[in-house]
């Protein structure tokens, strides 16, 4: 019964992306396909490289930030 929406992100060195919390439970599957980057909940982000694969709860601020140009990932947010 989750409800999940997929998207591929090309994004470009600089300002960290920071999202705000999601709905209670709310977790984000994140491919990294190119690239490298920083992600997951804030304070506890790890860098990623191309064909790393990441699950964090997104019901607390996270982030995404490219480390390199043209940085591409497949995201899934999972809701339940």
């Amino acid at each position: 019964a989750a409800r999940r929406d997929i998207y591929r992100l090309v994004v470009q060195p600089g300002q960290p992306h920071e999202s705000q919390p999601h709905r209670p439970g709310t977790v984000e599957h994140l491919l990294l396909c190119q690239g490298r980057a920083l992600a997951g909940p804030i304070g506890s982000a790890v860098e990623l490289s191309a064909g790393d694969f990441i699950s964090y709860p997104a019901d607390v601020p996270h982030l995404f930030a490219a480390r390199e140009p043209d940085t591409s990932a497949m995201l899934i947010i999972e809701t339940i």
